[in-house]
């Protein structure tokens, strides 16, 4: 695989990583203002499983460089 689209690669899981935690984060906000601070927590609890299997996939790439800017989204 070329470099460039190794980083191009990593960009795309960064960024669709990114909106699955602003959608999380609006899920438990949204918890929270119901009053149900509990099943907040059990959410939090439940997704943070679920975010360390995320992570190792970025992780398994090996370290590029000359990766070109992005543009900040």
């Amino acid at each position: 695989m070329a470099e460039e689209e190794v980083c191009s690669q990593l960009i795309r899981l960064l960024r669709l990583q990114r909106h699955d935690f602003i959608n999380h984060l609006q899920v438990i906000h949204a918890l929270v203002q119901l009053g149900r601070g509990e099943k907040a927590l059990q959410y939090i609890e439940e997704t943070s499983k679920k975010m360390e299997l995320l992570d190792e996939s970025l992780f398994r790439h090996k370290p590029q460089t000359g990766c070109p800017p992005q543009p900040k989204i």
